[in-house]
C-alpha cells in the first residue's frame, strides 16, 4: 500500500509539473504611463484599454496607451501566459511567426524574438518568448501616420519589452 501511494504521488507530480513557472501578469502593471511619456514627451498619455481577464482563448491580456492628437501615436503591450492560454505560448509564438510575412529576428531579448513590421496589421510589432516564465509578450508602437522607420520602431519596442521583462523577472 505504501509503495502504491508513493507511486501515485510521484506520478501526480510528473503529471502536473510545468515546463516553466507560469504566472498571470497584468500588462498595465508592466509598463507605466511615465514609460510611455518618454516616447511621446509632448503628448498627454491616456490608457484606453486594460484587460483584467484574457481577451480571447489564447489568454491574451492587452494594455493600450494613446497619445493625444489624431496622429496614431500609441503603445500596446500584450501578454499571454501558459497559466491562462489554451495553447502553450511557445506554440503560439511558433504558429504566429509562421504566418507573418517579412519576419525579422531580433537579437538580445527573451529566449527568442522577432519583429513583424509596423502598422495596424496582424503580427505587427515585437514578439518576445520567455520560455522559463511561460510568457509571450507583444509590443506595438505607433509613431504617427507615415512613420515607417523600421529601426526606430524596433528600438522603441525593444526598450519597452526590456522594461516589462525586468518586472516579470523580479516576480
Amino acid at each position: 500500500m505504501k509503495s502504491f501511494l508513493l507511486m501515485l504521488i510521484i506520478f501526480s507530480s510528473l503529471l502536473y509539473s510545468q515546463e516553466g513557472s507560469s504566472k498571470i501578469y497584468d500588462p498595465c502593471e508592466l509598463l507605466t504611463t511615465e514609460d510611455i511619456q518618454t516616447i511621446f514627451p509632448k503628448s498627454i498619455i491616456k490608457r484606453t484599454t486594460h484587460d483584467l481577464k484574457p481577451a480571447n482563448p489564447l489568454g491574451i491580456r492587452r494594455c493600450f496607451w494613446e497619445a493625444d492628437g489624431e496622429d496614431m501615436k500609441f503603445v500596446q503591450l500584450i501578454i499571454a501566459s501558459d497559466e491562462e492560454a489554451r495553447m502553450k505560448v511557445a506554440d503560439q509564438f511558433a504558429n504566429n511567426k509562421e504566418f507573418i510575412e517579412h519576419v525579422e529576428p531580433v537579437e538580445g531579448i527573451g529566449d527568442e524574438s522577432y519583429y513583424g513590421g509596423s502598422g495596424l496589421k496582424a503580427g505587427a510589432g515585437l514578439h518576445v518568448l520567455l520560455r522559463s516564465k511561460g510568457v509571450l509578450l507583444g509590443v506595438m508602437v505607433g509613431l504617427g501616420f507615415g512613420n515607417s522607420d523600421k529601426q526606430k520602431h524596433i528600438e522603441i519596442e525593444k526598450s519597452l519589452a526590456i522594461k516589462a521583462i525586468e518586472k516579470i523577472e523580479k516576480e
